[in-house]
């Protein structure tokens, strides 16, 4: 293929990125991830490369994997679960993520409860969806974990995605003319939708903001009827006639949430959805 494909052209880099890390033993397994591993990557695209190390890094072996691949880092961030280091290689920046092998063993353990932190669903969807370099085993073993997608995070993503405000509230800010106020609850609407319908299709969500919309919406077998041209017009329709489409699209994600999630406790978010506490004059 062609490296004026942007995807192919980042897969070599991320493949010659990866090999200074294999050659520690202490790195587990080894997994381009993101845009690049879904085949959605253009030329303004980072790679994103998943190292997952058996033990914490030190600096000298983060410092060394960047110098064996003959390059130099432009940023270098550490937390309590998370190694960052950011190489620019070819003009293209390559995000390093690092993780303890441990770390993503709570990560699958908690999701599989029913916890809806997104970031525990970004690092499953990297797994189900990257391209292992290096552990296939590991990164097998994983997978395995994460299927079947569990009831428990159906029911939760479910129930936390439908936990929305009133639609009262919208249309208050949409008479009002409040634009900057009523297009953040729009936003916040379409994301708790689209949370909800993930959760519904039980199909991991990879992205906290729901990042590549047309592609996400693929995912879902089961939507509202032309979910993605409804979510694209609310978001540049005049105020009034945006609240009205993200209410009917909350209300049809409703029905169709409590037909594939009966589990789901929705009617008491339904009830407060629709509330009014102001009668019209």
């Amino acid at each position: 293929m062609s490296t004026n494909d942007p995807v192919a052209r980042r897969l070599q880099i991320a493949r010659r990125a990866a090999r200074a890390y294999q050659a520690n033993d202490a790195v587990a397994a080894v997994l381009v991830a993101g845009s690049v591993a879904r085949g959605l990557a253009d030329d303004a695209s980072d790679i994103e490369l998943d190292v997952y190390w058996s033990r914490p890094p030190s600096e000298q072996e983060r410092q060394a994997a960047v110098e064996g691949a003959g390059w130099q880092r432009v940023y270098a961030e550490e937390d309590d679960h998370e190694w960052a280091d950011g190489l620019m290689v070819d003009g293209v920046k390559i995000d390093v993520s690092g993780f303890v092998t441990t770390t993503i063993d709570d990560y699958v353990d908690r999701a599989t409860r029913g916890d809806t932190e997104a970031e525990l669903q970004v690092r499953i969807t990297a797994l189900l969806d990257g391209a292992t370099v290096h552990g296939e085993p590991v990164i097998d073993a994983w997978r395995s974990r994460c299927q079947p997608y569990p009831e428990a995070l159906a029911r939760a993503m479910v129930e936390h995605g439908l936990d929305l405000r009133p639609q009262e509230q919208l249309e208050m800010l949409a008479a009002r003319d409040d634009v900057v106020l009523l297009h953040r609850d729009l936003v916040d609407g379409v994301q708790g939708v689209l949370d909800a319908l993930f959760g519904a299709n039980r199909v991991y969500a990879p992205h906290p903001f729901h990042k590549w919309l047309e592609w996400e919406v693929r995912l879902l077998a089961e939507q509202p009827d032309d979910l993605a041209a409804r979510i694209r017009s609310l978001l540049v329709a005049e105020p009034s006639l945006a609240a009205a489409t993200l209410g009917a699209l909350v209300h049809d994600t409703f029905d169709l949430a409590a037909r594939l999630v009966p589990a789901a406790n929705l009617e008491a978010l339904r009830t407060a959805y629709g509330l009014r506490r102001v009668s019209a004059s």
